[in-house]
């Protein structure tokens, strides 16, 4: 542990101390951009850049903005007068100047909008269009140079001065060809072309001396940050220190031996940038390097010809060439550099591609790979040393470790050899023959203890030696000895905390117990595969995984997670190769989609690829090398990435973010719009078109952007580099338009919101709404009128409603007093009607007979009186309940013909039933309330007929079935048709009545009963002559159903004589007819008066059924039928109650009753009741269960 943390210490100190190690080894290695691209021509005559960021480029196709992403090119089409555009210029008011060779000087306005062209046309001083050069001065002023017709000075105010030679005054232009115009650092104007170089005094031309031939054409002029100017010429360059005379470079290409040409752009880093016939080469503290060029189009080393340099706002470098396109260098390059083998280099590394990567003592690298050779590289300066060639023979080395003795250790494909650098001996085991074999798999990495033992992970076990390499032991997944199971491959073997082994696999982690003599899972650890790991500080442990990056605490015994990064942090879905941390914490991991940096402070993720510099972003699996002063070397598909982690520069300044453009479409036409006036759209206008740039070249592909237009959505909108938001239509209103973007590193640059206003309608302008206001208060003054009639007729309506609602609760509270007078009524006249039944069964005479019978009809009028009240009740209140069973229409003809022929007797009427040939045998209904319908038509006939008959049809048609019932009567007149079937109405009303009798009820209760059934009453009478009802009902018609079985009650009907009954009753009248009633049917009946006493009986003695009140005081008879069966009484049941709702009967049996029995009931109900229901009694002890 110890050690680890020297080791850190030093690496941050060193590297803090030497900042030049990471530097002096970078490379550049600049990117080409060409019409694959999206640049127009790969001929680009010159660069500028203007004050948003935008990089202008002068094309032979062309006039181009670069974003970072993608061109916009402006050409003849676009309102440019020539395609071919020699120069460019940006002027301090932003506006664009191109110089082409055919059309003049053109003017591209701030806005980006509208070209003003300067031709012969517009200025016929003008005699050339051929533009060659443009430039302005800090007074405003526009300068151009043309191809043969001198200089010319476009001042402010438009007035155009030309200059041209003269060879009599030394003053004047040295030469009507201009090719190049720059300002200094004095705002000294200098002007070169065919004659050489001269400054603009004010009042003519200073010549500068230089040493060239007559006519030589100046290929070069550049003024840099200096003051200083440099020319280049055809064979040599020159440069003019400020306030000095020009001199001679002596620069040397050095490829090719030959002078530079000339300085292209000096960098703020102070290197300058050189056109050399080689190429391109850059010069640092007098030392010449060139810089190779590789060209993807050309799939190979070029060597362009250079028009122009230029140094962005980022510090990045662009070069302009006659036919190779447009060369881009980040200003973040010297943050890597990629060493590759160059065959025709004998400096360049011995392995092309590199494998295995170890630190020396003295602050190198050893490196090993493809190419079998042992290289020591100095990562400060990347000078290469071959300190062995084909060390593994024919074999590749995949590992490489500097032991502490100095020993190195190479793993072979199939051999392990340690080699010494100072004798160059080498020892060598291989793994079928000799002492001490390794395995026979690829090695991963090697690592040391203290004591010198050495760990050797392979793909598929894991082996320790000796420091003379005898083999300790060798650990195979799956096998009995080391304590891994199979699923556990080994991926990587590190140093632990206090100098113990960790080995990571496919499995978690595990720790090597030397006391044990095996590995062991490590607390804590996540059971999958961990790709690396490294050790920061005394407690933290970071595992790199299959799309995560995770921060865990060591306590001394188990890891506790503390941090985790995956995918939706920015972590690619792909398996980490390695994970190292810098001295300033942060991690940094390779994957085979680029090299990750995490700061965990932030916390946030960089990723760097191929646009950051990297030659290549396809990693391996190999470990990356650490040197003692904290580079970092790793293998790629194209070579070895060195850098070092504290020399990574991060960005400066935040760019800027611009909108690009801006357009409406209005009709069939685009609309440029004014970023930088509120946005106001017309009604009509459409496809609102935003493109936002963030101005940073470094990696634009990286960076992401996001829209939120409030009031028309309330989240932001995600989208790629494109950056483009268009929003078909908007309603009318005013919103704010908010646009975001993230740069390369993660920051978040927000721009000013914008003020969007979406015109209404014209409907909904001010004017229309005036007009529309004008008109209501028009149709106000034409309604006021009409209001007051409103107001009455409303009050009758609420005067009419409040009657109704009257009605209505009148209604209700009769139809409530009804049921619960039916209720109240059956109990009294179940004493009545069951008194009068005994007294009839006594030895009366005749008068007291006649008396008896009188009681006894009045007691069943006056039932027939409160059963019609009680359906009416029902029926208002919607609870009637119609049953839908087969019954047999022939039988129900005979119920009523012999319920109605002796009626008809009795008054000398004749009375006959008609049934169709074709009517059914058997339909479909409530056969009671059928019944029902016709005996009151037929009762109702038989009693207003005095003469002649009734004649009851029975017919049937595709509806379903008719009954008519026809009489002899007196006949109804209009009116007393139209009230007859309102309820409590009769013909004659009050003379109908005491004529008569009867309630009025009989026929709006049967109307009813056939409305609910579906059908319908028509009736049809003449006065004098008599009435015709008729009834149709939608009956179906079936098939004779089979016959039922006979219920085993009827068959032991006799076998039910002399039966005990429990008859539980609190009303002593009812219960005295009830006793008195089964008595006389030869029953025995012990009577009691509530629940209680009855459970008292059945556990006394025992019963052969029981009839209960359902409505008893304290238990009712629901709950005693639940308590009698509770205590074992198995005998029938039967209700009885005075209840008239449907819901009774149901409860009943659903409580275990098997008959039911409403009040007031006869002594044929009890028989029949009593037989249907009991049974015969199983083989049980006579009294039930004891006690």
């Amino acid at each position: 542990m110890a050690l680890v943390g020297v080791w850190c210490l030093l690496w941050a100190c060193t590297a803090l101390a030497r900042d030049d190690g990471a530097i002096t080894a970078s490379r550049p290695q600049p990117r080409q951009l060409g019409v694959l691209d999206g640049l127009p021509s790969n001929r680009v005559n010159a660069l500028a850049e203007d004050r948003q960021g935008f990089l202008w480029v002068a094309t032979r196709d062309g006039l181009a903005r670069y974003d970072g992403v993608g061109f916009r090119v402006w050409r003849v089409e676009d309102g440019l007068r020539d395609n071919m555009v020699w120069s460019v210029h940006v002027d301090r008011h932003d506006r664009v100047w191109a110089g082409t060779r055919n059309g003049g000087l053109s003017m591209l306005d701030a806005g980006r909008r509208t070209f003003t062209h300067y031709d012969r046309t517009s200025h016929p001083e003008m005699g050339e269009h051929d533009i060659w050069a443009v430039t302005s001065t800090p007074d405003g002023a526009i300068w151009f140079g043309t191809a043969g017709g001198g200089l010319f000075r476009l001042a402010p105010d438009g007035a155009l001065r030309r200059f041209t030679s003269d060879p009599g005054d030394p003053r004047s232009l040295p030469s009507d060809i201009v090719a190049y115009l720059v300002v200094d650092g004095d705002d000294t104007l200098w002007v070169a072309g065919k004659a050489g170089v001269a400054a603009w005094t004010g009042d003519g031309f200073r010549p500068l001396a230089l040493p060239l031939a007559p006519g030589e054409l100046v290929e070069g002029l550049v003024a840099d940050a200096d003051g200083d100017l440099w020319i280049g010429a055809r064979m040599a360059s020159f440069v003019r220190r400020a306030g000095g005379d020009p001199e001679r470079m002596s620069w040397v290409d050095p490829v090719l031996g030959q002078p530079v040409l000339h300085m292209l752009v000096k960098d703020r880093q102070g290197t300058r940038w050189l056109d050399t016939s080689s190429g391109l080469a850059r010069e640092i503290d007098g030392r010449i390097e060139d810089v190779p060029l590789f060209s993807v189009t050309s799939r190979g080393l070029v060597r362009p010809m250079w028009t122009a340099g230029l140094e962005d706002r980022e510090g990045g470098l662009w070069f302009g060439t006659v036919d190779a396109g447009l060369w881009y260098l980040p200003a973040t390059w010297r943050n890597f550099t990629t060493l590759q083998r160059r065959m025709a280099d004998p400096a360049s590394m011995a392995n092309a591609l590199v494998n295995g990567v170890a630190p020396t003592a003295d602050g190198a690298l050893w490196l090993v790979g493809s190419g079998g050779g042992l290289d020591r590289l100095d990562p400060r300066t990347g000078a290469i040393e071959h300190r062995a060639s084909r060390i593994c023979d024919s074999e590749i080395a995949r590992a490489v470790h500097e032991t502490a003795t100095g020993q190195v250790l190479v793993a072979c494909t199939k051999r392990l050899l340690r080699f010494d650098p100072v004798t160059r001996r080498r020892q060598v085991w291989g793994t079928s023959d000799g002492a001490d074999v390794t395995l026979e798999l690829t090695v991963q990495n090697i690592i040391e203890q203290d004591d010198g033992t050495l760990w050797i992970s392979f793909h598929d076990g894991v082996q320790a030696r000796r420091p003379d390499g005898t083999v300790i032991l060798s650990v195979l997944p799956g096998s009995p000895r080391g304590g891994l199971p199979a699923s556990a491959r080994p991926t990587r073997v590190m140093r632990g905390f206090g100098d113990t082994v960790w080995l990571a696999t496919t499995d978690g982690l595990y720790r090597w117990d030397g006391s044990r003599a095996t590995f062991a899972l490590l607390p804590g650890s996540p059971r999958r595969e961990i790709a690396a790991l490294a050790l920061q500080d005394d407690d933290t442990v970071w595992l790199a995984s299959l799309g995560s990056i995770e921060a865990h605490t060591w306590d001394g015994t188990r890891l506790r997670l503390r941090r985790a990064f995956d995918v939706d942090d920015g972590m690619p879905l792909a398996l980490p190769g390695d994970v190292k941390l810098d001295a300033r914490g942060a991690v940094w991991v390779t994957t085979v989609r680029g090299l990750l940096r995490i700061d965990p402070e932030t916390p946030r993720i960089r990723t760097y690829g191929v646009r950051d510099g990297l030659l290549s972003q396809e990693f391996s699996e190999h470990p990356m090398g650490v040197s003692r002063e904290g580079h970092l070397a790793v293998g790629t598909t194209d070579g070895l990435l060195l850098f070092h982690p504290l020399h990574v520069r991060q960005r400066e300044k935040t760019p800027p973010l611009v909108i690009e453009t801006l357009h409406v479409r209005r009709g069939d036409d685009v609309v440029e719009l004014d970023a930088a006036q509120p946005i106001r759209l017309q009604h009509g206008d459409r496809d609102l078109s935003v493109v936002a740039r963030l101005l940073s070249f470094t990696d634009a592909h990286a960076h992401h952007y996001r829209f939120r237009l409030d009031g028309y959505e309330t989240g932001w909108v995600e989208l790629d580099t494109t950056a483009e938001r268009v929003f078909p239509r908007l309603p009318s209103g005013r919103y704010g338009l908010h646009i975001e973007a993230r740069t390369e590193d993660g920051d978040w640059v927000a721009l000013a919101p914008l003020t969007v206003q979406q015109a209404p309608p014209w409907w909904r302008t001010g004017w229309a709404l005036l007009i529309l206001l004008l008109c209501f208060g028009f149709g106000i003054w034409r309604i006021a009128h009409a209001y007051r009639e409103r107001l009455k007729r409303r009050h009758a309506w609420q005067l009419a409603e409040e009657k109704r609602e009257l009605a209505e609760q009148a209604s209700t509270a009769k139809t409530r007093f009804l049921a619960t007078l039916g209720h109240e009524v059956r109990t009294p006249m179940t004493g009545v009607l069951g008194m009068s039944e005994l007294l009839l069964d006594t030895a009366l005479d005749a008068r007291q007979r006649d008396y008896t019978l009188a009681i006894r009809r009045a007691g069943e009028h006056l039932m027939r009186l409160v059963n019609d009240a009680l359906d009416l009740a029902r029926i208002e209140a919607g609870k009637l309940q119609l049953e839908t069973q087969p019954f047999d229409l022939a039988l129900l003809v005979r119920d009523i013909s012999g319920l109605g022929a002796p009626l008809a007797r009795q008054k000398g009427l004749d009375f006959e039933v008609l049934v169709a040939p074709d009517a059914p045998a058997w339909v479909v209904g409530d056969a009671t309330r059928v019944r029902q319908i016709l005996l009151n038509l037929i009762g109702n006939a038989l009693k207003f007929t005095d003469t002649g008959g009734v004649v009851v049809q029975v017919e049937t048609d595709r509806s379903g079935l008719t009954f008519r019932v026809r009489d002899t009567g007196p006949g109804l007149s209009a009116d007393q048709m139209a009230r007859l079937f309102r309820r409590f109405e009769q013909a004659e009303g009050a003379r109908t009545n005491a004529r008569y009798g009867g309630s009025g009820l009989g026929l709006a209760i049967s109307q009813e009963l056939s409305a609910a059934m579906g059908g319908r009453i028509d009736v049809e009478s003449t006065p004098g002559e008599g009435t015709t009802f008729r009834v149709q009902l939608p009956l179906p018609c079936i098939e004779a159903p089979t016959a039922a079985p006979v219920m085993p009650g009827h068959e032991r009907i006799t076998a039910a004589v002399g039966l005990e009954i429990l008859l539980v009753e609190d009303d002593q009248t009812v219960a005295d007819v009830i006793s008195g009633l089964l008595q006389g049917q030869g029953h025995e009946v012990v009577h009691v008066k509530h629940g209680l006493a009855a459970l008292t009986e059945v556990t006394a003695r025992g019963f052969d059924i029981a009839l209960l009140d359902l409505d008893l005081p304290g238990v009712d008879g629901l709950t005693l039928a639940g308590m009698l069966r509770a205590v074992g009484f198995e005998r029938p049941l039967v209700a009885v109650t005075a209840r008239a709702d449907p819901e009774a009967e149901p409860a009943a049996l659903d409580a275990g009753f098997e008959g039911f029995l409403r009040k007031p009931l006869t002594g044929e109900m009890l028989a029949d009741v009593i037989a249907q229901s009991w049974r015969p009694a199983r083989a049980v002890p006579a009294h039930g269960p004891a006690g």
